[in-house]
């Protein structure tokens, strides 16, 4: 495992929001442009936080996407495209029309993911992830239907939250050229342990050659 680990969450943050500034001035000098999907969660507030000051990043060329969205509209506070535009989108330089929510409102909401399948770029530069206590990624959770699922996004029942969402396919997650994982908090740890020991069928283990950033919490380091 690619298994970077940082003494706080914070740290994690920081040193995925540094590579988020790198990858997105070497995709925009290679290729023109940078085309990055976010997560939902708590933990990508600290990276946001941290790229609204970082200078040089070339935001009139990146192209914002998300990896999976709520059953509800941009307004509403579960909304992961909200949040990205309350913590990031507000204060940066992205032209809007470079911004690319999933309509989490729009109904039936596999029409929703129709047209976002359709709408996303030839190939992701970054994917971000995060991973939830259970070992979920995006909107893909243990034991639901989407875990399989082809094309590119999808709608997926998760019963564990009773709703239902959209979410990106494990195959359009793998085809990007780089997997993220930003991960904090002593709740994922034994997540992370197995799939580090490659126990368990945890969603995120499906995820292709990922890139962890996490906090020493995560990584189950304590301190003596």
């Amino acid at each position: 495992m690619n298994l970077r680990v940082f003494s706080t969450a914070q740290a994690a943050a920081d040193a995925a929001a540094a590579a988020f500034a790198r990858a997105a001035r070497e995709a925009v000098t290679a290729r023109g442009a940078f085309h990055v999907a976010l997560s939902g969660g708590s933990t990508p507030k600290l990276m946001y936080a941290t790229l609204r000051d970082l200078p040089d990043i070339p935001w009139k060329a990146v192209h914002v996407y998300f990896g999976d969205e709520r059953s509800v509209g941009p307004d509403s506070p579960d909304s992961n495209y909200g949040t990205a535009q309350r913590e990031l989108l507000s204060y940066v330089p992205v032209p809007p029309s470079q911004i690319h929510r999933m309509e989490g409102e729009r109904r039936p909401l596999e029409d929703a993911a129709a047209a976002y399948a359709d709408l996303l770029p030839k190939r992701l530069d970054v994917n971000l992830l995060g991973m939830g206590d259970d070992g979920h990624t995006a909107s893909l959770f243990p034991g639901t239907t989407a875990l399989d699922a082809g094309g590119r996004a999808v709608t997926n029942w998760v019963p564990q939250q009773d709703t239902w969402r959209l979410t990106m396919t494990f195959p359009e997650i793998n085809a990007a050229r780089q997997r993220w994982l930003l991960v904090a908090g002593g709740k994922k740890a034994e997540a992370l342990a197995d799939v580090q020991a490659g126990r368990g069928d945890h969603p995120v283990g499906r995820i292709q050659d990922p890139v962890w950033f996490v906090d020493a919490a995560a990584a189950g380091e304590t301190e003596n």
